[in-house]
């Protein structure tokens, strides 16, 4: 008992040191299921010290950029208002969608410092047609292209209670890495076998049930390593490609939470399907 007292006081000490974590015995007895207990909570302990100092690290860092990056938004903004003035009709088509990218950036520049304090924007919800949410997000991946096709199976009539700019920046997100996913993947056969495999899809998908929207993101790509959905939806941990840093989940995950959702991966048999429910306010309010 002295040595796990001694130790718990020096690893308070500094308990970011891994050196200070407890290192059990052998006993089998009462003792040695403490010292166990002990080096599991200080390793927890130690790992979690350790991503935040890593948070804050991205936080500073992120206060630094941000006001640089919202006076270059600011300028490409004026640009595209300009642009949108000119009577050229692949101009005037395009050009709305270009302000609109444009604006959801700036926003999200301003809603960055909330997130490093842990403090993502409270979700401003409306009732409105998911189908053009969708379509925007497509166009802005430049989907379909030559060697991804994009299918929509969304009725003009399902709707969505939630934040509009939230909702785009998880299936954005989703959409964003299924085609990275798939176009690492198609390089390695491309380069395995002398020619491209055929054109791969992702498939995105929605329908109602009772007070509650459910979408389903799926794609034909590699799917999710093993190693990955351990730590899913966790940051700099559930990366689900090499180099990535698992923010971009983590912060879906967030975004679906704050509105009474959920996001999950799904068993498939090939590719990866994400799914998000999002309950409607009332069923939210009322816990249905």
């Amino acid at each position: 008992m002295m040595r796990i007292t001694e130790n718990m006081v020096h690893f308070g000490e500094n308990p970011e040191d891994p050196g200070r974590i407890i290192a059990p015995g052998d006993r089998g007895d009462e003792i040695g299921v403490a010292e166990t207990e002990l080096a599991s909570m200080q390793t927890q302990l130690n790992q979690l010290l350790h991503q935040r100092k890593r948070l804050a690290e991205l936080g500073l860092a992120v206060s630094k950029i941000n006001h640089d990056l919202r006076n270059m938004l600011a300028s490409a903004q004026l640009i595209s208002d300009r642009l949108g003035e000119l009577p050229d009709p692949s101009v005037q088509r395009f050009a709305p969608k270009l302000i609109a990218s444009l604006d959801r950036a700036i926003n999200f520049c301003n809603d960055t410092l909330r997130f490093g304090r842990a403090e993502e924007a409270t979700p401003r919800r409306e009732l409105f047609a998911l189908a053009p949410l969708i379509n925007d997000i497509a166009d802005g991946l430049g989907l379909p292209s030559d060697e991804i096709d994009w299918r929509t199976v969304v009725s003009p009539t399902v709707q969505v209670d939630a934040d509009r700019d939230h909702l785009y920046r998880v299936l954005n997100n989703l959409a964003r890495n299924a085609a990275q996913a798939i176009e690492s993947q198609r390089a390695a056969l491309t380069k395995q076998h002398g020619q491209p495999p055929p054109r791969s899809q992702i498939t995105i998908s929605a329908r109602r049930e009772g007070l509650c929207t459910i979408i389903e993101l799926s794609d034909d790509g590699p799917g999710v390593p093993a190693k990955a959905r351990e730590h899913l939806f966790q940051a700099f941990k559930g990366g689900a490609r090499k180099g990535g840093s698992g923010l971009g989940l983590a912060i879906s995950a967030e975004l679906i939470r704050a509105h009474g959702g959920t996001i999950t991966l799904l068993d498939s048999d090939a590719g990866a399907t994400f799914r998000i429910d999002i309950p409607d306010r009332q069923a939210f309010a009322t816990g249905s």
